[in-house]
């Protein structure tokens, strides 16, 4: 008899492609999330709102799922721009759903989609994690993840967590949220930045959920090709998409590389082990941007007159550049504070300290 499996986030990037990893290994998918956009006829949904604890608890209970994961979040950049839409979600939402699941799923295995933003800062001079390291997330994003890892190991489930790097996928290169477009240049080009490419991370997320290895911490990256500098694999899709390659100017400088202030979350995982035991890693970096350049070969040929008015448009979200530029702070979360008009202890006097206490002890 197959298994049930609940997904949350299913319309979301990681998850629609979860959707068919996790059918192909057999399981029936009960997809959810608070739209339905994009998820297959032939699979059921339940539309909930997980920051709702009695809209969740009703889903758990009419689905008894066998196995839950949670793809749903509020991502970085967005959670710089929505910190309290970033805390509903990610840290009530998650809280909601693992109390739902001990009271009507207790023998189900929970599988979350963590983020390698719990690490914190990682500046070129130190580039590579492992998941024995300490982590001292530094913004809001890295902080509810890593929060939701320990609350999870101590709610009594069987549980694992995956920590994905920076998710690669063709069909979204630029998501619509307006908050995307400054960001990108805010993180400095000398970045370590470990991509995967969103179908790897979907088979990595199916193949965890299967095999419940219970209190796992698995990383998902791709393979050694896929670890680079910012400035490789954005001048890559720039090239591939057929746009120019924005002026090293509108970035962010790079700090020093003895200090982490400055520096983005983004690090080179070694995340061999994982892939030893969840054998997900199939697309190679060139693979992609081969993928990638077929793609846009007509976008191409049809954008090329107009190739330097388009990068100009783009290049002209760079905070650092214009008439309303802003000079570089000693920190990224200075940056951060002033392009989303933040006070800057918003996001940070919930990020740099240990993560609260688990509501699920005692």
């Amino acid at each position: 008899m197959s298994k049930t499996a609940l997904l949350t986030g299913a319309a979301g990037k990681v998850g629609s492609y979860a959707i068919g990893a996790l059918s192909r290994r057999g399981m029936e998918v009960v997809a959810t999330d608070v739209r339905s956009d994009g998820i297959p006829n032939d699979i059921r949904f339940e539309a909930c709102d997980l920051t709702d604890a009695s809209a969740v608890t009703r889903l758990v209970a009419r689905v008894k799922p066998d196995v839950v994961v949670h793809c749903a979040a509020i991502v970085a950049p967005v959670s710089y721009a929505e910190p309290e839409l970033a805390e509903a979600v990610n840290l009530g939402g998650t809280q909601n759903l693992i109390f739902a699941t001990k009271r009507h799923a207790p023998s189900a295995f929970f599988a979350f989609v963590s983020s390698y933003a719990a690490f914190g800062p990682c500046s070129p001079e130190n580039p590579v994690r492992r998941s024995t390291d300490p982590c001292s997330p530094d913004d809001n994003y890295g902080l509810q993840k890593l929060t939701a890892e320990s609350w999870l190991r101590h709610s009594g489930l069987r549980q694992c967590s995956l920590r994905l790097g920076a998710v690669m996928d063709l069909r979204n290169l630029m998501p619509e949220h307006p908050s995307y477009r400054p960001f990108i240049f805010m993180v400095s080009l000398d970045q370590p930045e470990h991509g995967v490419d969103v179908r790897d991370a979907a088979r990595a997320i199916a193949s965890a959920a299967a095999q419940q290895h219970d209190g796992h911490l698995f990383l998902i990256g791709g393979d050694q090709s896929w670890k680079v500098t910012a400035r490789q694999l954005r001048g890559e899709v720039f090239g591939a998409i057929g746009m120019n390659m924005p002026p090293e100017k509108a970035f962010r400088p790079s700090p020093e590389l003895s200090t982490k202030d400055g520096w983005f979350y983004e690090c080179w995982m070694d995340e061999k082990p994982s892939e030893q035991l969840l054998g997900f890693q199939r697309v190679s970096r060139s693979e992609h941007m081969d993928e990638l350049r077929s793609r846009s070969r007509v976008r191409k040929v049809a954008l090329s007159p107009l190739r330097p008015l388009v990068s100009r448009a783009f290049t002209a979200a760079s905070p650092y550049l214009g008439k309303n530029a802003i000079e570089p702070g000693p920190t990224l979360w200075d940056d951060i504070a002033r392009v989303y008009d933040l006070p800057p202890e918003v996001a940070r006097s919930r990020s740099s300290q240990p993560p609260p206490p688990s509501p699920f002890v005692g």
